[in-house]
């Protein structure tokens, strides 16, 4: 009886010792936290870390920025700190990261409790058995193995930090299609209502003309027309600058209908691209095919951890107290090793058959990327020359020659010597290319970004400073 009410006091007094200790250490965190900064320990309660007021103050001054004018330098800033997509892959690589460090660590410290010889008619009788064991153990993993499951579990979370660029860059040439979207469909409404004064002013000619009769009913009739289909087509554009303010909103993380300026001048990227260097930084850069590589070697670490499993066994030891209330020796202790014998089971040999094939696989999975990646460069490359020659004939030939035919035969129109039809065919056309204008900047624009996500890096620094700016 004396024994068990020791062994009473003592896992008492362990239990209340660690717990006191326990609760010491949690009332000190809490309380360092609640003194260094109250609304930080509430905004990171939820995981997120209470943002500096320096970034709030920058955040706000972009905010207002917008309002005034829409500069694609501040979208892109904005849409790459608070993207929500981009803010769950970070949280995914937070995460596959400590899982990494946790698979290098060795398995659970095990405890156990026995007891040997207690008399059956006396269950509870303790102080009669013939030996009561506590014990610890602790499996040791084979040599190599653990440092090849946290090499594994690293290629995973590189491979994820690499999808986190990858998105990163996606949302980047989205927001470029999204500002150039804003950017054409602005430009167009604005063109549009130009060209709607341009064809009231004709259609005053018109029956200037006709009330002089150096024009017919029919001249003044197609204006007229001419004059309604414009206010047509700037009704489906309202809806189209419309739509893309609310795509670049969303984009950054804002309301809707949230303010937007009008959109910043753009540069033409008016540059010659070295396809040697593009294929070279897709190589080097492309978020695919560094995760590609990073598949292999984490495949390769699993190969490794298989093998090592397969040929090298595992060690447990541990270590018993023994007491011995029926003995002559009371006290005693006992020790122990065993090992595994992974040589008996078929199990592990299919596991290395399994990493070899997998391993197989994600070799073919980096070529595959790369060609793709390869390919996708070389297109890219070859649609933004495609629309650097179409914007070089529009702004070099199309446009001058437009704006000169409508000049001239507005007027002939006035001065009597031409016909409405003329007339309108020379506006419709004028009208034309420069809306092509337009299109053609922004399919530069938007070439160029899909260039660089082809490449899998920002070209902006690479690129010399453009020849003019066009509105």
């Amino acid at each position: 009886m004396h024994f068990v009410r020791w062994a009473e006091l003592f896992v008492l007094h362990s239990l209340v010792g660690g717990t006191m200790q326990s609760l010491a250490r949690i009332v000190v965190a809490c309380t360092a936290a609640v003194v260094a900064s109250p609304r930080d320990a509430i905004a990171e309660e939820h995981g997120h870390p209470a943002p500096p007021a320096r970034e709030m103050a920058e955040q706000g001054g972009l905010e207002q920025a917008l309002a005034r004018e829409v500069r694609i330098e501040d979208v892109l800033e904005i849409a790459a700190s608070g993207n929500p997509e981009i803010r769950e892959a970070q949280e995914r690589v937070l995460g596959a990261s400590a899982r990494a460090a946790a698979a290098g660590r060795l398995p659970d410290l095990e405890a156990k409790y026995e007891q040997w010889g207690v008399p059956l008619a006396r269950p509870y009788a303790l102080n009669e058995a013939g030996t009561i064991m506590v014990g610890l153990r602790q499996t040791i993993p084979a040599p190599g193995v653990l440092g090849a499951r946290s090499r594994a579990a690293g290629g995973d979370a590189g491979m994820l930090a690499e999808v986190q660029r990858a998105r990163q860059q996606d949302i980047r040439v989205r927001v470029k299609r999204a500002f150039y979207d804003y950017y054409r469909s602005y430009h167009e409404y604005r063109i549009h209502l130009e060209h709607v004064s341009l064809e009231s002013h004709i259609v005053e000619l018109a029956r200037q003309n006709y009330q002089v009769g150096r024009a017919t009913q029919q001249d003044v009739l197609r204006a007229v027309v001419d004059l309604s289909r414009l206010h047509n087509e700037v009704a489906d554009i309202v809806q189209q600058v419309e739509s893309s303010k609310a795509q670049l909103n969303t984009l950054m993380a804002r309301p809707t209908s949230a303010a937007l300026g009008p959109p910043s001048d753009i540069t033409p990227a008016l540059v010659q691209v070295d396809a040697a260097q593009m294929e070279r930084l897709v190589q080097e850069k492309r978020p695919e095919v560094a995760s590609a590589k990073l598949g292999i070697e984490r495949s390769q670490a699993a190969l490794d951890a298989a093998r090592t499993e397969s040929l090298v066994p595992n060690i447990m030891i541990g270590a018993d107290y023994w007491y011995q209330p029926t003995s002559a020796v009371h006290h005693a202790y006992a020790a122990m090793v065993s090992i595994n014998l992974p040589w008996l089971n078929g199990r592990h040999r299919d596991e290395v058959r399994e990493a070899e094939h997998a391993l197989a696989a994600d070799v073919r999975a980096f070529e595959s990327a790369r060609n793709a990646a390869l390919y996708e460069v070389r297109d890219a490359s070859a649609r933004l020359s495609a629309a650097q020659q179409s914007f070089r004939i529009i702004n070099g030939d199309l446009l001058p020659q437009a704006r000169q035919s409508f000049e001239a035969a507005q007027a002939a129109f006035a001065a009597g010597q031409g016909d409405a039809l003329g007339l309108l065919d020379s506006a419709r056309s004028y009208l034309q290319v420069r809306l092509e204008h337009v299109r053609a900047l922004t399919r530069l624009g938007s070439s160029f970004g899909d260039l660089e996500r082809a490449a899998g890096a920002d070209l902006t620094k690479a690129v010399p400073a453009a020849e003019e700016k066009h509105q």
